[in-house]
């Protein structure tokens, strides 16, 4: 009996030397966040206040253009590649880069007058699609919690944007069917 007692003695002391010690981890962290843990959050800034937020306004070069993945980058007329379709014009600016002339220039995602969109959500994420020049366009795509978003297939007429996890694949079609954008969600088999 007096080895039962011992034992359950010793179970209540580690019990309360565990309880001690987080206490006191907890409450280090707490010093070391500095005291941030309990504070209120701050206070939202009203539409006035934003509003009278100084801008400052940024005049881009005159010599850019578009890269392929969307951004911009100086253009200093220099060309590495050895196509003559690549070699700098007189103007300074660079060549088609083997495109031919009837392709259509590239789209601009925030403004490039879209005759219709439409947002679709379900359970693997969110996506955004757009009609313009008889063309469909994914204007973004936004993966739920545990989700990863990606681009299945697309053409001209039709785009599906998938989002998958390790136990679902979530679907979400695009496509112009007589003038008119249709969007479908649908759960796909995991492959």
């Amino acid at each position: 009996m007096d080895t039962t007692m011992r034992q359950r003695l010793l179970l209540v002391a580690g019990w309360l030397a565990a309880a001690i010690g987080s206490g006191l981890v907890a409450s280090g962290a707490v010093a070391i966040a500095g005291g941030q843990v309990l504070d209120r959050p701050q206070r939202l800034f009203t539409a006035a206040e934003v509003a009278a937020l100084p801008v400052e306004t940024v005049e881009l070069p005159d010599d850019i253009e578009p890269h392929a993945s969307g951004g911009l980058v100086p253009d200093d007329g220099d060309s590495t590649a050895t196509d003559g379709d690549d070699a700098p014009t007189g103007d300074g600016t660079t060549g088609t880069r083997g495109s031919s002339a009837s392709e259509d220039p590239p789209v601009d995602p925030f403004n490039f007058g879209a005759s219709e969109a439409r947002i679709e959500a379900n359970e693997g994420g969110q996506a955004s699609f757009a009609v313009a020049n008889d063309r469909i366009y994914v204007l973004w795509a936004t993966p739920n919690l545990g989700y990863v978003a990606q681009q299945r297939t697309g053409t001209d007429q039709a785009i599906s944007v998938s989002f998958s996890s390790s136990r679902n694949v979530w679907l979400i079609d695009a496509i112009i069917r007589d003038g008119d954008l249709i969007v479908r969600s649908r759960q796909a088999p995991l492959t």
